[in-house]
């Protein structure tokens, strides 16, 4: 059984991950385990600390195998998930790279239909989509919905991506958090 870690924006995109933890939950054998923050992770994290990647890595995706990623209209504008990205795409020493799942949400198709253009990502799931070494399952909510069950097939799958993906961090995160991890 997988490690599954979901990042959304909270505010706006909470039932969509309800409902997928909600249906894991209420399985006789479940599809992954849940990681899940709180919000004192956070809240010591964002004290203006300059390795913030590391420790999101750290104290909350550390377990991780896979992220899923809900996309709607505003999750690009979160800093939150931005944070998730790179902790997702961080390797560093025992913390490993996590395989992606983004799965549009019906606000962003509705808006778009089925030419999602990659913009509505945060700008560093974006860059990395772009590169032929990254691989990662896009999807949408309605396709997710009509069968829960094909959840675990794409966990599977983006696990094995995450072994053969080359993530890149940008330089912004280079020169922050340029120091070896003190664990």
């Amino acid at each position: 059984m997988k490690k599954v870690y979901i990042s959304c924006y909270e505010n706006n995109d909470r039932f969509y991950k309800n409902t997928i933890v909600n249906f894991n939950r209420n399985r006789n054998e479940t599809l992954f385990k849940l990681i899940d923050s709180n919000e004192s992770s956070f809240n010591e994290i964002q004290k203006g600390n300059p390795y913030f990647i590391e420790l999101v890595k750290q104290l909350i995706l550390k377990d991780s195998e896979v992220t899923i990623f809900l996309i709607g209209e505003e999750t690009k504008k979160r800093k939150i998930v931005d944070w998730e990205a790179r902790a997702t795409m961080l390797q560093n020493g025992f913390l490993k790279k996590s395989g992606i799942i983004i799965i549009y949400l019906p606000d962003i198709v509705e808006k778009y239909g089925t030419k999602i253009p990659r913009s509505v990502l945060p700008t560093i799931l974006q860059k990395n989509l772009q590169k032929p070494d990254v691989f990662a399952i896009e999807t949408t909510w309605e396709k997710i919905s009509k069968d829960f069950f094909n959840l675990e097939k794409l966990i599977s799958v983006a696990y094995a991506y995450a072994k053969i993906s080359e993530y890149e961090l940008d330089d912004e995160y280079k020169k922050e958090n340029s120091h070896n991890m003190n664990i």
